[in-house]
């Protein structure tokens, strides 16, 4: 647990620091994770803190809001990308997929749509969705999973650290999308 303890700091406090895929690897080591038992760790707003991968919108930026927003027990996800500050309220970008639960690990992901969410107005927020026409499916295998850290394997080997938001609320953003 010593080293999970260690790894939510360094995300909080350094998410470009190199230790932290080794302290990744070590928490691995510490968590024997099954997401069907551990549903209300599961949902919730996630932020991005840190990822494998190299492309900069699946990488932490402190300019951006890097949300993955998971409501397993309506079977849907969310990732939603927006600028911190002002030009959040005014633009975001998200894709909504449909989520299903196939082992102690692994979440399927469908994708099915994508748009924008512009600003109020009338009460509303404007938005702009279309269906993804070309099916595109991916998985990933949770392999630390706490109320406060997620640690996930994605299908193209991405590893991704996320940090529990609990000052954001899972329904605030599907309801953008529903209204």
């Amino acid at each position: 647990m010593d080293n999970t303890l260690k790894l939510i700091e360094f995300l909080e406090q350094a998410p470009n620091s190199k230790k932290i895929i080794q302290l990744i690897e070590l928490a691995e080591c510490e968590f024997s994770v099954d997401i069907t038992k551990q549903i209300n760790h599961l949902k919730g707003v996630w932020e991005l803190r840190w990822s494998s991968s190299k492309s900069p919108f699946l990488n932490y930026s402190p300019l951006l809001d890097n949300l993955q927003i998971i409501d397993p027990e309506n079977d849907r996800g969310l990732n939603f990308l927006r600028p911190k500050g002002f030009l959040g309220n005014i633009l975001a970008t998200n894709i909504l997929a449909e989520l299903n639960i196939i082992d102690q690990k692994r979440i399927n992901v469908s994708f099915k749509k994508a748009g924008i969410i512009g600003p109020q107005l009338l009460g509303k927020n404007i938005g702009l969705f279309s269906e993804i026409k070309k099916t595109q499916k991916g998985w990933l295998d949770t392999t630390v999973l706490t109320n406060k850290l997620r640690v996930c394997k994605g299908y193209k080997g991405t590893t991704f650290a996320l940090l529990k938001r609990e000052d954001l609320l899972t329904a605030d953003f599907f309801n953008l999308i529903i209204n």
